[in-house]
């Protein structure tokens, strides 16, 4: 997904052409005047609708204003009130009416082109991240490579008649201990909880961060009956942390596992059913 540089272009030069007709009109608009303050204000409302909400709202407020403007000429002429006043008063207002016209169109076309520009950057950005398949702090794959790998290794497990046991961790309390400890402080964890990790694993086993607060493991050629072993471990690693000011606090999880099994036949099948698992087991 690439950012058109003729739509960036497109967006300066309208802002560039608005800037320079509304300086152009409030030129000829005598400011000293009461009504002019008043037209100045109201084109800069317009002005400010459309590039906000976009053209049909700014042309909606528009056709609103000449409409009450000119039914209160039309009484005023009909009721021969002042009568140089609306002739003069009607052709002000067919030329304001048509610069107000002119400036909804522009002022909605950059509403358009900005809000394309952003979506155009959203794009972009997403598909940034999910070109970035390791995690800063931690070293692991993210949730997309997670569901790959699991994917390829539920697919050599049929194949060959491998097992694995795939490992989540959530851990308890992870917004609150950023909140309460900042953003060093929490990147400094997730140092630790990544080498814990790794020590109490094999270096080929593949591990993940699927969210902040979760680590998952595929535990490679790893039957169901090493599990109890394996989570002792990591619980004796990963039991106690010490903050940089060389206090220590106590880190819990809950966690759960799952063996390959035949019937499930997708990533997505075998996370589900893992998920179930997740909210009664404590690390």
């Amino acid at each position: 997904m690439k950012i058109s540089f003729n739509e960036s272009q497109k967006l300066c030069s309208y802002i560039a052409v608005l800037i320079a007709a509304l300086a152009f009109f409030i030129y000829y608009v005598p400011q000293q005047q009461s009504e002019g303050l008043l037209i100045t204000g109201i084109t800069l409302v317009v002005i400010g609708a459309g590039i906000w909400f976009g053209t049909i709202y700014a042309l909606v407020i528009t056709l609103i204003i000449l409409f009450v403007l000119g039914s209160l000429l039309l009484w005023l002429q009909t009721g021969s009130i002042v009568p140089s006043a609306p002739a003069e008063g009607l052709q002000m207002l067919v030329i304001w009416g048509a610069a107000l016209l002119l400036f909804s169109y522009m002022s909605g076309r950059i509403h358009e082109l900005a809000k394309g520009l952003q979506r155009s950057v959203k794009r972009l950005r997403e598909e940034i991240t999910s070109f970035v398949a390791v995690d800063r702090v931690t070293g692991f794959d993210n949730q997309k490579r997670m569901k790959l790998e699991l994917s390829e290794e539920m697919k050599r497990a049929e194949r060959y008649g491998n097992s694995f046991v795939f490992l989540l961790l959530h851990m308890h309390y992870f917004k609150e201990f950023k909140s309460l400890y900042g953003e060093k402080e929490t990147d400094r964890l997730l140092a630790f909880i990544s080498r814990q990790i790794r020590s109490s694993v094999r270096e080929t086993d593949k591990k993940f961060r699927p969210s902040d607060e979760r680590f998952g493991i595929v535990l490679t050629h790893t039957p169901e009956e090493n599990m109890p072993a394996v989570l002792a471990k990591l619980k004796k690693e990963l039991d106690t942390y010490q903050l940089q000011n060389g206090k220590y606090v106590s880190i819990t999880f809950r966690v759960c596992y799952l063996p390959y099994r035949k019937d499930l036949k997708t990533a997505e099948q075998f996370l589900n059913e893992l998920e179930n698992e997740m909210m009664m087991n404590e690390l």
